[in-house]
Parts: structure tokens; sequence; C-alpha cells
């Protein structure tokens, strides 16, 4: 092989290095904590404010296994794949090439043709076309990265939820069952005296009846219970005996979450909302519209394209090389281009409109979360004050029946109004720690993930 020839090959497997550059991966950044010192009091992980080791497990499990949560994941790898296509546009087309041929002469007889060495092909991007299919391909990828943290975020929420809506059942089935075992009592005595003809008809059926309408709450928390464990199955994608097994090892209440924290949350700024997995999202897409929009106007300007071939025949090791250079510039086409610009300046307009309404809902959805847990307190209060009455006029109730200076009736009124009011205060007190989890699912806290999408694992 001589210098020229060496000279060919050498220039040809640089720009196929140049090719290699272009599609490199980059990491991708996770953006920085924006929650300000007044939010300082959210902890990204939540859900220890609880107290509760079993809800600790099941987001962990959550974490690891949800199957929505993996799909959100591929979704992700697909997409840097498409970043990679959209980067590798960008450099040459290399290729091994071979060619044979036979043929017949009247001179020579048959004679065969041999071939090999390297085709290359270029788009050199003077409009800027390829470069915006890159940028809008980089928006894609960092949107479908936020959509995984969203996800995240809704997962960990929405097993919260459904834990706390089982332990709510759970207290609710402990209040009917213990409530119609006191009842039960009521009327065993009532019978007796019933029989003894100190009460009447009337008092029996009563307390009868009301026995009948406290059990039957009982089914009704039973089922709520079951779908909680199926719920919870679902999201943990396993089986609800493995869910049993980890509900089994939880207290039956959960630690109230900090009633302080209302007055740093009044202080949240807009700003914060920004950030958000979803807002963020909303906002990469309407970067990658607008960078779909370059692509489209830059499609009425030239494109330039270079092609090289080197190589040698066989039996010889003269090279045989051409250079070739080709411009293509539009001139008809019935419209196409311009309906294309058309077409993405209205996806950019639809991208605006979808980033605006989505920090709305954020500013909806924090406000009112924060308003509701705020009334949550206030409710709660007002329910521990009266189970406290409540109990106090079960009490007198029951010593004044039993010395004949109030009739029954006055029993069952207030056996009715605690186990209401307990039902009430063990649902006002769910509704404390369901508005906190909701709290941190509309302002988007979590713990940080890794820098890079493919290195997050849900853990």
């Amino acid at each position: 092989m001589n210098a020229r020839a060496l000279w060919v090959l050498v220039v040809m497997l640089g720009l196929a290095g140049c090719a290699g550059q272009a599609g490199r991966d980059e990491p991708l950044e996770q953006p920085a904590s924006a929650l300000p010192s007044a939010l300082a009091v959210l902890s990204p992980r939540w859900w220890e404010s609880f107290e509760d080791p079993s809800l600790e497990r099941l987001i962990r499990l959550a974490l690891r296994d949800n199957l929505d949560l993996l799909s959100a994941n591929e979704r992700v790898r697909e997409q840097r794949a498409q970043r990679r296509l959209a980067a590798a546009a960008l450099g040459p087309d290399i290729a091994i090439s071979g060619q044979y041929g036979r043929a017949r002469n009247a001179q020579d007889g048959r004679t065969n043709d041999h071939f090999y060495g390297l085709d290359l092909a270029w788009e050199l991007d003077v409009s800027g076309r390829l470069r915006a299919l890159r940028d809008a391909s980089d928006a894609e990828l960092r949107a479908s990265w936020e959509d995984y943290r969203s996800l995240r975020i809704g997962l960990m929420a929405e097993v919260a939820n459904t834990y706390l809506s089982y332990r709510l059942a759970q207290q609710q089935l402990a209040i009917a069952t213990r409530t119609g075992e006191t009842q039960r009592e009521i009327a065993r005595v009532t019978r007796e005296r019933f029989a003894q003809g100190t009460v009447s008809r009337l008092d029996l059926e009563r307390i009868e009846a009301q026995v009948q309408i406290t059990e039957a709450e009982i089914p009704v928390a039973r089922q709520q219970q079951v779908d909680a464990r199926y719920a919870l199955a679902y999201l943990l994608a396993t089986e609800y005996q493995q869910v049993d097994a980890i509900l089994a090892d939880g207290p039956e209440t959960t630690s109230l979450p900090n009633e302080d924290a209302l007055a740093a949350l009044l202080e949240v700024p807009v700003e914060i909302l920004r950030e958000r997995p979803d807002v963020r999202a909303a906002s990469e897409r309407l970067t990658a519209a607008g960078a779909g929009l370059a692509a489209s106007r830059a499609a009425r300007y030239p494109q330039l394209t270079l092609g090289a071939l080197g190589g040698f025949e066989r039996g010889t090791s003269v090279p045989a090389w051409s250079l070739t250079a080709g411009l293509l510039q539009p001139l008809f086409d019935f419209g196409r281009i311009r309906a294309g610009i058309e077409a993405s300046d209205a996806r950019q307009a639809q991208a605006l409109l979808a980033y605006e309404a989505s920090l709305r809902q954020a500013m909806r959805e924090t406000q009112s979360a924060i308003h509701a847990y705020g009334q949550g307190w206030q409710r709660q209060q007002r329910f521990d004050q009266a189970a406290t009455s409540a109990t106090r006029a079960v009490a007198l109730a029951r010593n004044q029946y039993q010395i004949g200076t109030v009739s029954l009736l006055e029993v069952l009124d207030a056996e009715r109004s605690l186990f209401d009011i307990q039902r009430n205060q063990v649902q006002a007190s769910a509704d404390i720690s369901l508005r906190w989890v909701e709290l941190h699912r509309t302002i988007g806290v979590a713990p940080a993930l890794p820098s890079t999408p493919l290195a997050a694992n849900g853990n």
C-alpha cells in the first residue's frame, strides 16, 4: 500500500471517529433542590414522620417493584436511545463496501472485477436542522426523566394514602366491634329486665335495633381493609399475603405530623412550584416544541452532502477513490414544508398552553392542600373535645340508668353519639395524615435521584 492509499484510509477512519463523538452520551444533570428555608420542615423522606416501619417498607418495595414505575424507566431508556440517534445524525455514515462483477467481452473473454473499501456519506448541517432535531430530542429526554420523577412522587403518595386508609378501616372496625359488644351487653340486661317486667318491649326493640345498626358497620370496615390490601398488592406488584405480613408488623395507629409545619407552609413561594416534576416536564416539552419548529423552518434551506469512496481493486495496491458533493434546494413541494412549519408552530402553542396549565394546576393543588391541612387540625381538635364530653355523657347515662333516673332511650342516645363521634375522630386524624401526604405530593418533595436516568433504580 503506497502513501496516497494510506492517507485516504486514515482520513476516512478519522471521520468515523468524529461520527462516534457526535453520538456520545452525556450525563443528564439532576436539577438542584429549590426548597427554600421556609420548607425545611418538609423532609424529603416525609413518610418517616409517621414512625411506622410498615409504611416505610411498603414504600421501599413499591419504589423497587412497581410496574408503572419500571415502565416509566424504560421510557427514559428509550428516549435516551432516541437522543443518541439524533446526535449521531450530525456525523457521517461510514460503511465497508465490496463489489464483485463478471463480464464477457469479445477480445479477452470473461473478466472478474473485485473492489473493496470504505464508503462515506455526510450531510453538513449548514441550516441547523439536524442540531435542532438533536436539541428537541435532548428536551424530550429531560421531559421523560421528569415524568419518571413525577410518577415516583405520586407512587409514594398513593402507597401512603392506601396504607393510611387501611389503618383507618382497622380503627373503624375496632370501634364498631367494641361498641357492638357494649351494646349487646346492654341488650342482654334489657332482655332480663323485660322478662322481669321492669322495661317495655319498646326499649328492648330499640336496643336490639341499635346493636344491628352498629354492627352493620363491621362488614363495611372489613371490605375497606380488603380493598386497601389488594390495592397495596397491586402497587407493590406482589401477592396480598406479603402485604398482610408487612401490615401485621405495624401499629394500628400512626403518629400525626407536626402541626407547627403549617406556619412555614403558608410561606411557600410560587417559584417552588416551577420545580415540580410535572411542571418541569411541561417546560421541557415546550423547549422540544420550539426546537421542532426550528427544524421545520430549516427544511426551507438547502441540504449539502459530501460523499467519499476509497478502496482497492483485487490484485493491485493502487487505490481507487472518489469524492462527491451534492446540494439539494427545495423549489416546489405542493406546500409540504409550509404545512410542516404550521403544524410545528401549533405544537409549540399547545406546549405553551400545557405549561401554563400545569403551573396553574400546581398552584391550585398546593393552595388547596395547605388550607385543607390547617382546617384538618381544627376539625381534629373539635372532635377530641367532643369525644371527651361524649365519653363522660355515656358514663353518666349508664349510672343514672342503673338507679332508674333516666330511661334506656337516653342511654342509647349517648351511646350512639359516642359511636359517631369516635368514628369521626379517627377519620379526622386520618385526614390530617392524608393531607400531610398530599402536601408533599403537590409541592413535589421526595428524596433525590441519581444524576442520570438510567442509574435511577427507584430506591
